[in-house]
């Protein structure tokens, strides 16, 4: 098995230079866990969304991700797994989110 930062490292440094299909494997392989993270806040909140409401949320936390040239994966230090930042941050942004509505 290949470590994580193995993986990860790469794939964000790939994004970051706008590499061909870097942003498609990006969102391949952190779905699963944007959507984990959104399940995970809107429960501890009591939040009932739809599925669709869920997708846009997604969407919304991977087009923050994206917006200003990747400023916010930019912004990430690597003190801990990309996977670890990811969650704090999609947790973040799904909060800020959800008291804009």
């Amino acid at each position: 098995m290949i470590p994580t930062p193995e993986i990860d490292y790469p794939l964000l440094q790939r994004c970051l230079n706008r590499e061909k299909y870097a942003w498609e494997d990006f969102i391949d392989r952190f779905i699963g866990l944007v959507l984990h993270v959104i399940d995970q806040t809107i429960e501890l909140r009591n939040i009932r969304l739809t599925t669709d409401e869920k997708c846009d949320l997604c969407e919304a936390v991977f087009r923050s991700f994206h917006y200003n040239d990747f400023q916010l994966l930019r912004d990430f230090q690597f003190h801990a797994s990309l996977s670890t930042f990811l969650t704090v941050l999609t947790r973040r942004l799904v909060v800020a989110f959800l008291l804009c509505e």
